[in-house]
């Protein structure tokens, strides 16, 4: 390696030999990072220090003569002759460095900054030669978008195909792709010399002014871009995209150039436009639902009305008369009268629920409270309900449908009590834990109020804690446990009404527990 410190004054020589190698050399060999020089024309390395035959792996008479581009892939060895071939232009905007990855001796691949400078300018028949100084990349970011600065933009750690990166010259009006942009617009990665006009070009007609308008702002601003438009790509496809950049100034405050990533939405978009014309449908049918009940159930009610009419009369005149199996017979026919009554009556009440016109107000659920209390105090005396409370918040709601609410919840307290111990029933407000907000999806800008109704009853199995929300669903009979078997599910709707949710909980050996979480403000 002698010659190329003595065959070039534009590098260096010196006439003090100390061990056979001048103290220049000794300098360039041992310096800090890795160093190699190599010559314009084929890129063939004819130095490169300790660090980088360390790094390789290679002896020094096995580097000598090989061309640099050997150590990359083929997309870097284009943007590497890129950096070579445009290094010399006048254009100071032009970057002396980019991002390589290269594999070390074990076959491990690590990211550089490599940094470019010229040996000398080949005049007088000499060779052209150039000096990089390769620095280790030691960022090591969580996500692709955390830097524009970092490697993950030239390199996607994140080789999917749905994304890709990009760097725009303004200047040079040169642009840069990653791998997965190629991917993205469906173009051979052999096609390079790309340019603003040719990127721009797949930018839908539709969208097309506006992006570029985008782009114009926020390079006159200092701005960052983020905005959503359709391509058309190289093999005709439309897409939907979206695009994360930020310009660069240099250290005058010029606009150089943009970097970017760009992400192919186009499945996301699609099942999200499907998601909403499923439940746009989904709506729809359940308000002709909620009309056919309403509907359904008024019209019953008049027939109903005759029929417990007629049985009345006959109980009355005919009683002597009906004896035996008769008058139990029309017993029978009366009870089950009385039960389609209340069957239609909360059948009318859950299709009024999202009908309402009552309006949304302040409503304090202390009073409310109270009031179902006063309702079922004949209930509650009989049974020995014992009904422990602590402070509860007001909210804006409906104030007949959070009456309903507490009156339901209740109502099932002391309905499924132990037959051999009073209820007791504990009303309690507690804290919205982070997992219930992302299990239910709540909004976390807005303040919750978690209420819990926890009693001391027969409970029930685990495995129906989800259906004993749903319409006529029973987990007893009739006659054990009277009622509509729509009660529960009165109260989920309450709750989907106000944008809340509530599930149920069973306290093995204890009794269970009814939790609802309603916004404070609708």
């Amino acid at each position: 390696m002698k010659s190329i410190f003595t065959q070039n004054k534009n590098i260096v020589s010196d006439d003090n030999q100390s061990g056979g190698k001048s103290f220049f050399e000794r300098l360039a060999r041992s310096g800090p990072g890795m160093s190699v020089v190599f010559t314009g024309s084929d890129k063939k390395i004819v130095f490169a220090n300790d660090a980088f035959t360390e790094f390789t792996g290679i002896p020094e008479g096995k580097l000598t003569g090989r061309s640099f581009s050997s150590f990359l892939d083929s997309f870097q060895q284009r943007r590497f002759d890129i950096l070579v071939n445009d290094f010399d232009r006048s254009d100071p905007d032009f970057p002396s460095f980019m991002i390589f990855e290269l594999a070390d001796s074990n076959g491990v691949r690590k990211s550089f900054y490599v940094y470019i400078a010229a040996v000398n300018d080949g005049d007088n028949d000499g060779e052209k030669m150039y000096h990089l100084f390769l620095l280790l990349d030691q960022s090591k970011w969580g996500m692709p978008f955390t830097s524009f600065e970092s490697r993950e933009l030239f390199l996607e750690q994140f080789n999917v195909e749905e994304f890709g990166t990009f760097e725009w010259m303004f200047a040079a009006k040169g642009v840069y792709w990653s791998p997965g942009v190629y991917r993205i617009y469906e173009v051979s990665s052999e096609k390079i010399g790309l340019d603003a006009d040719y990127t721009t070009s797949f930018i839908h007609p539709h969208d097309r002014d506006r992006v570029l308008k985008l782009i114009a702002d926020a390079v006159k601003a200092d701005g960052n871009i983020d905005v959503e438009y359709r391509i058309i790509s190289g093999k005709n496809n439309l897409k939907q995209l979206h695009c994360l950049a930020n310009i660069v100034n240099d250290e005058s405050g010029k606009p150089v150039k943009m970097v970017g990533s760009l992400r192919d939405i186009t499945t996301q978009r699609t099942i999200e436009l499907n998601m909403k014309d499923m439940v746009d449908e989904l709506h729809r049918s359940n308000k002709a639902l909620e009309e056919f009940a309403y509907a359904a159930s008024h019209d019953l009610q008049e027939p109903l009305r005759k029929i417990t009419t007629f049985s009345d009369r006959l109980q009355e005149k005919y009683k002597s008369v009906l004896i035996g199996d008769g008058q139990m017979y029309l017993s029978r026919m009366v009870a089950s009268a009385e039960n389609m009554r209340l069957l239609i009556n909360a059948l009318l009440e859950f299709s009024r629920i999202s009908q309402t016109s009552v309006p949304f107000e302040k409503v304090g659920l202390d009073a409310i409270l109270q009031d179902v209390m006063n309702d079922l105090e004949v209930k509650i005396e009989e049974t020995g309900t014992a009904i422990r409370c602590t402070g509860l918040p007001s909210v804006e709601a409906v104030a007949p449908q959070m009456k309903q609410l507490f009156q339901n919840l209740i109502s099932n307290a002391i309905k499924f009590h132990k037959p051999d111990m009073p209820p007791i029933i504990r009303i309690e407000v507690g804290e919205i834990s982070d997992t219930e907000i992302r299990n239910f999806s709540l909004q976390p800008q807005k303040r919750y109020h978690k209420i819990s109704v926890t009693d001391n009853g027969i409970g029930f199995d685990s495995e129906y804690a989800n259906r004993i929300f749903q319409v006529f669903q029973r987990l007893h009979g009739r006659s054990e446990y009277p009622g509509s078997g729509i009660g529960l599910a009165i109260c989920k709707k309450i709750l989907e009404y106000h944008h809340g949710v509530i599930f149920a909980e069973n306290i093995p050996g204890t009794g269970a527990r009814f939790t609802f979480i309603i916004p404070e403000k609708h």
